[in-house]
């Protein structure tokens, strides 16, 4: 009796000492335990806003230092590779009993050394092989995230995309008849390096990590400005920089001169697939936007793009009642004239019609320092938007028979 009262004192002890350890550890949680932001920009903002810091530290506290994925945290690279890889082991089931898979595929390689993976989720049954043209195919959406890296919103709603679509945890046929209509491509995090260094060293990086110059200091391209198809799309002076030390916008030297950007661009181009929409993840803001984004002139069939994005937008609103505003990219005022995005390369080099950019939560307030609390209400929000959008393009002429004209 005496060593059982003994043990259970003891256990008591642990737990209050471990309890209190972990308030200990958080309440007293300072800015040197996250890594320091260098953004120009954003130091100088800090004065005038130092909440912002008080932001960068809180979305820090959202880090998970597990091995396994946590879709309600932010999740450190191999812990997203882990899951990546797992999804292949086996088939899920849907609510209709047909099996659902998700196997992955390296794409790239980064200068770190790091594999940029590629999730594809379909149905065998609704994977005939054809020897037809393209338009014979079974439609597919492309979406990625972690272009830029500080981003940390993107890859976690491209991560619960990923889990909704493949495992249905609520078992939703609504979530399964999305897999029925189209394949889907995922390339979760688009720019490894460059994220693993926004949790390692700076929190506010946005490029990736290759040396551009020998000064030791000056590395890093934006990958949103290194896409292009000729001396228009691709432009370091509409939005972008040729100066190889810039923090933000150094453009590179053309197009696709990163292993990040051409294996977003193989995937766009890839023979035997029906890409009809492709979305870029990105933050902050809360719009939907599509191309031109180096040119204020509209594309000829803008009023298609405006109108299914809005559809998606509506059901955004309807879910959660937070506004995405649908506009041409060149027409935000937040975003200016841009050239190298990857949303002009998927329209007009790829000739993927339905081609995005969703500037995720939230509207300016936190900008790329969300709360992990925010990502399965991003995660929601989107996918009703994405589910709506994805219906009203769906266009079957017959069995088997899609196109993707304009």
């Amino acid at each position: 009796m005496r060593m059982r009262v003994f043990l259970v004192l003891s256990l008591m002890i642990v737990e209050a000492f471990a309890y209190r350890y972990r308030y200990y550890r958080y309440s007293k949680w300072k800015p040197r335990d996250v890594p320091e932001c260098m953004s120009p920009g954003l130091v100088a903002q800090f004065e005038d806003n130092p909440k912002l810091k008080e932001y960068i530290i809180e979305r820090h506290k959202g880090l998970s230092n597990s091995a396994r994925i946590n879709f309600k945290k932010y999740n450190k690279y191999p812990a997203i590779e882990n899951f990546l890889k797992s999804l292949g082991n086996e088939p899920s089931i849907g609510p209709s009993g047909q099996e659902i898979f998700a196997p992955d595929e390296v794409i790239g390689t980064t200068v770190e050394n790091r594999k940029i993976y590629l999730v594809k989720i379909f149905k065998k049954d609704m994977h005939k092989r054809t020897r037809y043209s393209k338009r014979m195919r079974k439609p597919a959406i492309l979406i990625d995230g972690t272009l830029k890296a500080r981003e940390w919103i993107s890859p976690a709603v491209v991560l619960y995309f990923i889990n909704q679509l493949k495992n249905n945890p609520q078992q939703d046929p609504a979530i399964e008849k999305l897999v029925d209509m189209y394949d889907w491509y995922f390339i979760p995090v688009a720019n490894p390096d460059g994220y693993v260094y926004t949790y390692t060293t700076d929190p506010c990086w946005r490029k990736n990590r290759r040396q551009t110059s020998s000064d030791p200091v000056c590395f890093g391209v934006d990958l949103n400005r290194n896409f292009g198809y000729d001396d228009k799309t691709w432009d370091p002076s509409v939005g972008g920089s040729t100066d190889p030390c810039n923090y933000n916008g150094y453009a590179g030297t053309g197009p696709f001169t990163e292993e990040e950007t051409k294996a977003v661009m193989k995937v766009m181009n890839r023979k035997g697939v029906n890409f009809v929409a492709y979305f870029s993840f990105q933050s902050y803001s809360q719009i939907w936007a599509y191309p031109w984004g180096y040119k204020k002139e509209a594309l000829p069939d803008a009023k298609d793009l405006r109108k299914a994005a809005q559809v998606g937008a509506d059901a955004i609103f309807a879910k959660s009642k937070r506004i995405y505003r649908v506009n041409q990219s060149a027409r935000i005022p937040e975003f200016g004239l841009i050239a190298g995005a990857s949303d002009d390369y998927a329209r007009g080099g790829a000739n993927i019609k339905y081609s995005y950019t969703i500037a995720l939560r939230d509207t300016g307030e936190k900008k790329f320092f969300l709360p992990a609390s925010e990502i399965t209400p991003n995660g929601e929000e989107m996918l009703e938007g994405v589910k709506a959008f994805a219906n009203y393009i769906y266009k079957p002429r017959r069995k088997y028979y899609y196109y993707n004209k304009w």
